[in-house]
């Protein structure tokens, strides 16, 4: 029988000493164990990486590396030069996996040979969860048609955060994050993926467990777009060249010219 393929998570963890334990605890009793873990800790000032060290004693899957304070972006990017899985997973440490996400995700992207795999997740506001899948469908699309499904809601985190998705390493190849973007570097990356994936398998599970909360990453990088609109601005139009690159690569632009460009006034919280 062969073995089961190699995950590699990916983590960036900050200043995190208090939640990072329960995503560790999440992610190594995975019910998928064939896994390799990269935690970098990007210039804590607290016990973040103490506590990543103790984790790695008990457990070899897991990997931790530190570097002064360079950002998500510098981080993912660290960990991505040592991955060796056949897919790529990303979590962020303040956030935690339910015991069957590897395994949901690995086994609808082997099944369908699928090149990214999306899928619902449960967000958290204190203690209250709610079940959230923007695009709410179990299926498996082409390149083109996920094009024509991704213009409707280009500005969704559903479609631009990294978490509640499964990347092909082989498809990763030598695409990194933007570490010149202050938010929006996922985005960024999973619209240049999408420029070489030509099957996007859609799933309704829940695979995620997103806690919004004030320090949250996620929630954090839309604040300061809103507290910094010049900014916000400049980085949206940038985004938004990364997004018509997308289409015009696969020779798509002009069908979807017309609306493509309502991205630069969409803004929402909606994940």
């Amino acid at each position: 029988m062969n073995a089961p393929p190699l995950v590699s998570v990916i983590i960036p963890a900050h200043n995190e000493e208090k939640a990072l334990p329960r995503l560790l605890d999440s992610l190594l009793a995975q019910s998928y164990p064939s896994l390799q873990v990269f935690l970098v800790d990007d210039g804590s000032t607290d016990q973040t990486l103490a506590v990543a060290r103790q984790y790695a004693e008990k457990d070899p899957r897991l990997t931790v590396l530190s570097q002064p304070r360079s950002g998500v972006s510098a981080a993912r990017n660290r960990a991505l030069n040592l991955c060796t899985g056949k897919y790529i997973r990303f979590a962020d440490a303040d956030d935690s996996l339910p015991p069957d996400s590897l395994r949901l995700l690995v086994r609808r992207a082997e099944a369908d040979a699928a090149d990214l795999v999306l899928s619902g997740y449960t967000e958290y506001i204190g203690d209250h969860a709610r079940y959230k899948n923007l695009a709410n469908r179990e299926d498996t699309v082409s390149g083109h048609r996920m094009l024509e499904i991704l213009n409707r809601r280009s500005n969704s985190y559903f479609y631009g955060v990294l978490w509640n998705k499964l990347f092909r390493r082989d498809l990763v190849g030598s695409l990194r994050f933007d570490e010149t973007l202050f938010w929006g570097e996922d985005f960024s990356f999973v619209m240049s993926y999408l420029k070489q994936a030509d099957t996007i398998a859609f799933m309704k599970d829940s695979v995620y467990d997103y806690r919004r909360t004030p320090s949250s990453t996620s929630f954090r990088q839309v604040l300061d777009s809103v507290l910094h609109p010049l900014k916000n601005i400049r980085i949206k139009i940038r985004l938004y060249r990364v997004l018509k690159d997308l289409y015009v690569s696969r020779g798509e632009y002009e069908a979807h010219r017309r609306t493509l460009w309502i991205y630069l006034f969409r803004f929402g919280l909606d994940l």
